[in-house]
Order: C-alpha cells, then structure tokens, then sequence
C-alpha cells in the first residue's frame, strides 16, 4: 500500500493506492485565495491532516505503508521544490517539513511527469512505447518516454514544454520569459480570454464556463478566441512532434473537460500537413483516462 500526494496550483490531493494503481480513497482540498500568503504551511497542514484521516479510517498504520509520494508543480532537486510560479513559491523543502510527521521514504516528481508515468502504466498511453504525455491546466507540464521508459536528464529535471517560446516577444510567462507555450495555451490562460471577451467573474468555476462557452458557441468574438487558442496549441505540439517523433500525444489536466470544444479543432489543425516535418505519419492524440487520479497515482508509483 502507498500514499499517493498531488499538490498542484490551487489544490492538495491525498489518497491511499493499492499495488496495481487503483486508488482505494482520496481528499482533496481547494487552496483559497486568501491562503496563497502562507500557502506552504496550508499544505503541509493539509498533507498531514488528510494522510492522518485516510490512515485512521481505513484502519491503516503508516509504518505499513511502502512509501509516500508527491506529485507538484516546479523542478524537483534533492527533496525540495524549487520555481513553483503559479503558487508564488520560489523554494519549499517539503520533503524537510514532512519529514516532521512521517518516518517512511518520502519521494517527489514533478506532477506532470507523475500524471505521465501513471498514464504511461494504466491509461492512455500503456499501448505506445514512445509517446509524449503533457498536462494542460493552470500551466503546461509533461514528459518524454522511450521504449516505455521516461526520459531523465541528470542535472535537471527537465522537459519544461511549458516554457519553450511559441511567440518572440509574447506574453510575459510567470517564470520571467516571454512567449512560453504555456502563458498561450493554458486552460488558466483560456479562461482568462474568454472571462474577459464575456464579462464574467474571474473565479467563475470550470464547469460554469464550459457551460457558458457551448451557450455563445456561435459568438464570433468567441469563436475567434478558441481558434486562436487551439492555433498556438498546435504550434506548441507540432514542436515536440517535429523533435521527438512520438507515436501518440496524451492529454490530461483540465483540458480533457473542453474535449467536445477544442479536442476536434487540434486535430483538424495539426492534421493539416503544414507544421509538420514528416507529414505522412499520423500521431495520435489522446485525451488521459485516469484524469484527476493521474497525480495521485504517478506520485505513489515513483
């Protein structure tokens, strides 16, 4: 048994997995606004408050537990995180402040790279030996695989597909740069287009905006955002096809949920021949399968 962390941009997650990856519990909490100013002690508060709760009412001790395993945004460097820039945190050595409360082996990976090893060994990706696997949410994160296997430079983590520059002298990124694929192509930057084209509140939920977007379907103001959208999308995926040749592309975070709006849009972009080197070999694009669980359960996997 293992304990799978999920930390991502405005949320914790903690579950209890089993051996085959099947998550048997989770919590899960929504950080607020206000919590952003002293976000590192909120979550370990609520890292050891949920690992603490899932134990006792399971009735598991943790000694029993093979490992503890965290799933988060930023690089990963000797047990600490450093650069998490959509939570304002420029290094947290959680590994140290967990270590307070739990005596078991405590690893961390990035959460895009866990989300990827979780869909590479149970979800959408199982079937492909090479295939690329990213994570659009508030940001863009993501990992290669070979033969199965995740690619691992040694002096950083890497793969950081979410900053590598689709537009010279674009939007200024929260890491400092300007034009990264992910100030263009993240659902939190979608939202933020379409909140603004509609005059909506900028906390407006996931689900009401989806909602609102399939409503004003025919908007052409609209319609133009999302082409845009999905036309710098297909820049950013046309790049890692081009340089890595994979045969698929998973898709998880939260854009899975526009699937109906976007996903049919990329193909028909990306499919047109005109981004892409070897123009005659069809790369597959899927959406993840084990959707939010995928951090939970990479990060237990590690």
């Amino acid at each position: 048994m293992r304990i799978g962390i999920d930390l991502g941009g405005s949320h914790v997650g903690v579950g209890l997995v089993e051996e085959d990856g099947k998550i048997l519990v989770k919590k899960e909490y929504n950080l607020l606004v206000k919590e952003k100013q002293r976000v590192q002690e909120v979550i370990i508060d609520k890292i050891v408050q949920f690992v603490n709760e899932i134990l006792d009412e399971n009735h598991h001790i943790l000694e029993n537990m093979k490992q503890i395993g965290i799933a988060s945004p930023g690089t990963v460097k000797d047990g600490k995180l450093y650069h998490l820039v959509n939570l304002n945190i420029d290094e947290f050595d959680i590994t140290e402040k967990l270590n307070e409360y739990f005596n078991i082996p405590i690893k961390i990976c990035n959460d895009a790279k866990c989300a990827a090893i979780a869909e590479n060994l149970y979800g959408s990706m199982k079937s492909y030996e090479d295939h690329i696997f990213l994570t659009i949410g508030t940001g863009i994160g993501g990992a290669a695989f070979y033969n199965h296997q995740m690619l691992v430079p040694k002096q950083n983590p890497g793969f950081e597909f979410g900053h590598m520059i689709i537009q010279k002298d674009g939007n200024v990124c929260k890491c400092g740069k300007q034009g990264c694929f992910e100030s263009y192509c993240s659902i939190k930057a979608l939202k933020k287009q379409v909140t603004s084209y509609l005059q909506l509140e900028p906390d407006i939920s996931g689900k009401e905006l989806r909602k609102l977007i399939e409503e004003n379907i025919q908007d052409p103001g609209l319609d133009e955002i999302l082409e845009r959208y999905v036309e710098y999308l297909s820049i950013g995926l046309s790049n890692l096809i081009n340089i890595f040749e994979p045969q698929a592309i998973g898709i998880g975070g939260s854009f899975a949920h526009y699937e109906e709006l976007l996903l049919e849009r990329l193909k028909e972009r990306l499919y047109r021949k005109d981004l892409l080197f070897n123009k005659n070999d069809v790369v597959e694009i899927r959406l993840a399968t084990l959707q939010n669980d995928a951090g939970i359960i990479g990060a237990a996997m590690l």
